[in-house]
């Protein structure tokens, strides 16, 4: 661990990556000019439950709490803890509606999906698959 350490911290240090820390993660990205941004929205999508909580509100653009908690087969409270997460991160808005939460990807969903095509292309081969199932 100290040796993985201590070349992180000299290539920081050298500029050729970048670290931003979300929680309990620290996260390393080449030095790509990638604004902080694009960073977060990098941070979110190594995270699985919240990667696909946002690529099915980019697929739907607004839905309740529950379509969520369906489509990720998880509780309403642990849908509702990674959508504080994705609001905290500018990531998605929330409003209430006739009794409702209703969430929505904030920001330009073809730009979320070509960070995820550039940095987690075994991801979006994935998802490649999980919407033609769907599809079919």
């Amino acid at each position: 661990m100290g040796v993985i350490q201590y070349h992180l911290y000299k290539l920081e240090k050298d500029r050729a990556i970048v670290s931003l820390r979300r929680g309990l993660y620290k996260r390393f990205y080449p030095n790509m000019g990638l604004g902080v941004e694009e960073q977060e929205i990098l941070s979110v999508l190594s995270q699985e439950t919240e990667r696909d909580l946002m690529l099915y509100l980019i697929r739907k653009q607004q839905t309740s709490q529950k379509e969520l908690s369906e489509f990720a087969h998880i509780s309403a409270s642990s849908t509702n803890w990674h959508m504080k997460r994705l609001i905290e991160a500018g990531l998605v808005d929330a409003r209430r509606e006739a009794g409702f939460v209703l969430y929505r990807c904030r920001g330009d969903p073809a730009r979320i999906v070509k960070l995820l095509k550039n940095f987690h292309p075994r991801i979006w081969e994935t998802w490649a698959e999980r919407l033609a199932d769907l599809l079919t």
